[in-house]
């Protein structure tokens, strides 16, 4: 009898240690939202779970790669439309100007194209995140120089050339960047233009002038041509971050059915098994001749 009675005994106590542990659990899954807080608590899914995890890890490393780039590109073609807007009026003045007749005429356009000639220079050493978006590999010194007499625009003698590169996804590395050259001295140099055309009109020579028209269109088709290729850059990385955001709500959504807590269902078990541990407790407490509260 005393064996048997030992051995009920031990049965309870176990059956109790059980459902407390259930119970914890449950509670912990409530509080936690997620069915799956370390790998004992599923086996059989925590590779599931761990794979998902570290894919949606990547695809937040990658997005944050796009959309950094994205930024610098937007701030290269807000560059560019600035430098498109100089052209222009440099192209208006010249139309202007060019059939100018008195000294006084051609002076006052020198003084607005040396306006434009500092405008442009500033536009061409525009920083974002305190990077040259125009230095090319180079992105930690100003890409253009211009002397204190205005006399000329100078390039970084470490180069203006060169690709600033970023990975969009697994073993996908892109170039992002337009180059000073690109965009100011690759078909025309466009300061040299610009200077050349203000000299001209310092020298009251018209027919220099005319001769400089051509490099003004020019230099404004070298401009548009590399907002163009910054556009199609950012238009291009748009659909991939919007590929990547929508891959995450696929991953999430597997991840939830696969981690998260059944909410209503872990609230009616955690009740169930409260019910139970009282149960059990009660029937402990008779068995061992003890109250309930005593043995609490």
């Amino acid at each position: 009898m005393r064996v048997t009675q030992d051995y009920s005994v031990q049965s309870l106590l176990r059956q109790v240690n059980r459902t407390r542990e259930r119970i914890n659990l449950l509670q912990r899954n409530l509080s936690t939202g997620k069915r799956i807080n370390q790998i004992s608590d599923d086996p059989s899914h925590i590779e599931t779970v761990l794979r998902y995890r570290k894919m949606l890890k990547m695809n937040s490393r990658f997005e944050e790669n796009i959309q950094n780039a994205s930024e610098f590109l937007g701030f290269t073609s807000n560059a560019l439309d600035e430098s498109a807007d100089i052209i222009a009026k440099v192209k208006e003045l010249t139309i202007q100007g060019v059939d100018s007749t008195s000294p006084e005429e051609f002076q006052a356009f020198v003084e607005q194209f040396n306006e434009m000639l500092q405008k442009l220079t500033d536009v061409a050493n525009t920083q974002f995140k305190g990077r040259y978006i125009f230095g090319g590999k180079n992105v930690k010194t100003a890409p253009f120089t211009l002397a204190p007499d205005l006399s000329s625009v100078t390039a970084n003698p470490e180069g203006v050339t060169g690709q600033v590169k970023t990975e969009l996804g697994r073993g996908m590395i892109d170039p992002y960047n337009i180059s000073g050259q690109e965009a100011f001295q690759s078909q025309v140099d466009i300061f040299q233009t610009l200077i050349d055309l203000r000299d001209a009109f310092a020298a009251q020579d018209s027919t220099a002038i005319r001769n400089l028209m051509p490099d003004i269109d020019a230099s404004m088709n070298q401009v548009l041509d590399a907002n163009t290729r910054a556009g199609a850059k950012i238009n291009r990385y748009e659909l991939l971050l919007a590929q990547y955001e929508n891959e995450d709500l696929r991953l999430q959504e597997y991840l939830s059915g696969v981690e998260d807590t059944d909410i209503p269902r872990a609230i009616v078990e955690l009740q169930g098994q409260q019910t139970s541990l009282e149960t059990s407790l009660k029937t402990l407490a008779q068995t061992v001749g003890i109250s309930l509260v005593d043995f609490i």
